[in-house]
């Protein structure tokens, strides 16, 4: 019988579904495709409990407020300000739920911002642009590596752009905050930043001085890793032996030429789906350059001629880039930047500022989807959608087996109740002296995590400075870290005991992994077992008069400045957005 309760209901579907237009379907369905893909590319967080750790993607229940979040430690400062964005958000959510909402939301947000850049062009054309900007190559290997905060700077980048025009053309300070709001979330990353600053300066590039303001206004927002760069007096230059090292390499038949325009061509070959291994990933290039080279007109129509160039030439920059790091005398200047310029050291994984160009292919594809459907729509609706569902599904069809290395960085695992337990030992103590990681390496195979050798944990878990070695494996080559404190404590623990060369470090804790090969090897005599789990086993050094490094007051003062710097700005930005949409309400 009918109910006055079920009345309620009918009376409630109805009305929503009167307010959902054909536009707000539209809508919807344009952001709905990439996010679906999105999910998919993670689809294992959400298959359990755990946090995500491999490669270098680390969440934790919660990470340390220490001062190598700013970049006050004798480290290069690569994940400035990153690390202290995720200790304020951690402070107030656990770190597994941070990752069930941020790892898609930055994959969709690629594919949000490039269907956006086509706001005239047809749904089918949007949806093509907006799924490839999320599967392809260049997300797929990064998102492997475990590198979510660059595919956060390379999501921002056509948000960025398109602001970036409205104010050139408006002078409208609403899109002038949008640009600056961006950016600071690329500049999580130093990457991020420097991609970010690029396309903004050159989508707003005009006679006028207003670019010079809006530039410098930017580069305010590179603060917090540009001045723990500068400063760094503990740092060494970069081991030019990086440079080939993390130069684009082939992961086609077709070699590094054909991988490179493929959008892939990472250094990490366990990084790559088997597919780019066959002529998938020739295919893959041939595609990128044919849909890239039939969308040229159209594109100039819609962005205008000038934008057009502008957003080619910041493409074709990223992508040389990643080209010449892989020739001989490309690599050899690169080689002299990384060891007389400071900071250069940010070029040598040069395939990673192909970023630009993975977003200029997206919105070629969904031009080329809209020619394609004029052609083939005179002869019916039912031959349009069979040329257009191809079209839609084509990243899929180029990268079929993208899940296949996506799913195993991202796999959430469960942490040994010894680390937690060393935490805990490690906040209570009175002490501040430093911890080491033992055996001394930068990178480890976990027996309780997916396989994939991680970044050590305890280095954003503990509430101190945690030290491990900075000398990275890449193949058979050993790249030297830029610490030279951690480089020195290296060289010190080959030739002595943990408990003797330590205390002149400035180091009172050891921790150790159990399960590493090299465990039974290590000499812990003279240490103080504090905390005995079965898979770590946290250790006291001997001595009462072990003293914590502290920075010179001068650099802390400068990183403190320009992290408030930042900050102000970024408050500016975010005040200015608010007001601006506020007004437009009225």
């Amino acid at each position: 019988m009918w109910s006055p309760e079920l009345n309620n209901v009918a009376l409630t579907v109805v009305t929503t579904m009167s307010v959902i237009t054909p536009a707000r379907l539209r809508a919807l369905l344009l952001d709905a495709w990439p996010l679906l893909l999105a999910v998919v590319l993670v689809a294992p967080l959400y298959g359990g409990r755990g946090y995500p750790i491999a490669r270098d993607l680390v969440f934790l229940p919660r990470h340390a407020w220490t001062p190598a979040v700013l970049g006050l430690d004798d480290a290069p400062p690569r994940a400035v300000p990153l690390d202290a964005v995720l200790a304020a958000l951690t402070a107030v959510v656990d770190g597994g739920i941070l990752a069930r909402a941020v790892l898609p939301l930055v994959l969709a947000a690629a594919g949000w911002g490039v269907h956006r850049l086509l706001r005239d062009c047809g749904t089918a054309a949007r949806l093509a642009a907006g799924g490839f900007a999320v599967w392809n190559p260049y997300v797929v290997e990064r998102l492997t590596l475990g590198q979510w905060a660059l595919l956060l700077g390379y999501a921002a980048l056509p948000w960025i752009a398109a602001a970036a025009i409205r104010w050139r053309r408006d002078g409208d300070r609403r899109d002038l905050a949008t640009v600056v709001l961006w950016t600071a979330l690329a500049s999580l990353t130093p990457t991020g930043g420097l991609l970010a600053v690029v396309t903004a300066a050159g989508f707003a590039w005009s006679r006028g001085r207003r670019v010079v303001r809006m530039v410098a206004l930017l580069a305010v927002l590179q603060l917090p890793w540009l001045v723990p760069a500068l400063t760094g007096s503990g740092m060494d230059a970069a081991d030019p032996a990086g440079v080939d090292a993390f130069a684009a390499h082939g992961d086609t038949p077709g070699g590094f030429v054909v991988s490179v325009l493929g959008l892939g061509g990472i250094w990490d070959t366990r990084s790559v789906p088997a597919s780019r291994e066959t002529w998938l990933g020739v295919l893959t290039a041939v595609v990128v350059v044919a849909v890239v080279a039939l969308a040229v007109p159209r594109l100039a129509r819609l962005w205008g001629r000038g934008d057009l160039v502008r957003g080619a030439a910041i493409a074709a920059g990223g992508l040389a880039i990643a080209l010449l790091s892989a020739t001989p005398w490309g690599s050899e200047a690169m080689r002299w930047l990384v060891v007389e310029v400071p900071g250069a050291g940010l070029l040598r994984d040069a395939q990673k500022f192909l970023a630009p160009a993975c977003i200029l292919v997206a919105a070629a594809l969904g031009v080329v989807t809209e020619l394609l459907l004029e052609r083939v729509r005179r002869h019916g609706a039912e031959v349009a959608i069979s040329a257009a569902l191809p079209l839609l599904a084509l990243p899929v069809l180029l990268l079929p087996d993208a899940t296949s290395r996506t799913w195993t960085t991202v796999g959430p695992v469960s942490f040994p109740e010894g680390l937690e337990q060393a935490s805990a030992e490690l906040s209570s103590s009175e002490d501040d002296t430093a911890v080491a990681t033992l055996p001394w390496r930068s990178y480890r195979h976990f027996t309780w995590a997916n396989g994939e050798v991680s970044s050590d944990p305890a280095i954003r878990w503990f509430d101190r400075t945690v030290l491990t070695s900075a000398e990275l494996a890449v193949g058979n080559r050993v790249i030297r870290g830029e610490s030279r404190r951690t480089t020195e404590l290296g060289r010190a623990l080959e030739r002595g005991r943990p408990a003797e060369v330590l205390p002149e470090y400035g180091v009172g804790w050891v921790l150790v992994y159990r399960d590493d090969p090299d465990t039974d090897a290590l000499d812990l005599s003279g240490l103080s077992l504090v905390v005995d789990d079965p898979d770590v086993r946290l250790y006291k050094v001997p001595g009462d008069d072990i003293e914590s490094r502290e920075q010179p007051t001068r650099r802390v003062v400068l990183v403190v400045l320009g992290d408030l710097a930042a900050l102000a700005v970024l408050c500016a930005g975010a005040l200015s957005r608010i007001r601006r949409a506020n007004s437009t309400r009225r």
